[in-house]
């Protein structure tokens, strides 16, 4: 299903008040495409894409924006016509809708967007390897003990990145980004539910493309 703005969309799901899409950018790799959707824009998404070294991410930048734009389209706005502000840790918001909380991310081709009236993140991750090094940065005792658990590779890989992204999620949902100690967020793939307390306590949700993983964190 394509939108109409060049990218393809792949999921679109509720999660109570939060409304999630995941889309396919690739083709924004047409010939003049990423030009035309930046033209569809605000200067703030815009100069995020145009500041991407590489086609890949300015692609993967200006898709994210062309996706935000879609989700926007249905309540009556338009991104373009957005202004924004940016806290702390760099989460940004709509000067003019604070009550509206938005979330996007990107990987590969992929894009996400998360929309809802309550503090929220999504993000997305094509299946990465479980280096030690990223283990060591993102788990704990218990969770490096089920992974090194799985004696399949590709198990071992998508457990991983599942549990990258619910982690990701959370620091996106709360705004603390990468400043976040992810290891003490001790989180399951399983029932998502938090192994101790959150503060803030959130709901998760988790969802799954061929090559990718992805999941919501929903503030309460």
């Amino acid at each position: 299903m394509n939108n109409g703005n060049g990218i393809e969309i792949l999921k679109h799901f509720i999660l109570d008040s939060c409304e999630v899409k995941v889309a396919d950018v690739t083709p924004l790799a047409a010939e003049g495409a990423i030009e035309d959707a930046l033209a569809l824009l605000s200067g703030y998404r815009r100069d995020k894409a145009l500041s991407y070294r590489y086609e890949r991410g300015k692609m993967l930048s200006a898709g994210a924006g062309l996706l935000l734009d879609n989700m926007l389209q249905s309540r009556g706005l338009r991104e373009r016509e957005m202004r924004y502000v940016v806290g702390e840790h760099g989460k940004p918001a709509f000067e003019q809708h604070l009550e509206l909380h938005f979330s996007l991310s990107h990987s590969g081709t992929v894009v996400a967007c998360a929309i809802g009236d309550v503090p929220l993140g999504v993000d997305v991750q094509t299946i990465v390897t479980a280096r030690d090094s990223l283990v060591n940065y993102t788990m704990d005792a218990a969770e490096k003990a089920k992974l090194y658990a799985l004696t399949d590779t590709d198990s071992r890989n998508a457990y991983f990145t599942q549990l990258w992204t619910l982690k990701e999620s959370y620091a996106k949902a709360t705004g603390t980004g990468l400043t976040h100690d992810f290891p003490s967020l001790e989180i399951t793939d399983g029932e998502v539910t938090a192994l101790k307390p959150l503060t803030p306590p959130a709901r998760f949700f988790t969802f799954a493309l061929d090559n990718s993983r992805g999941a919501v964190a929903i503030l309460e």
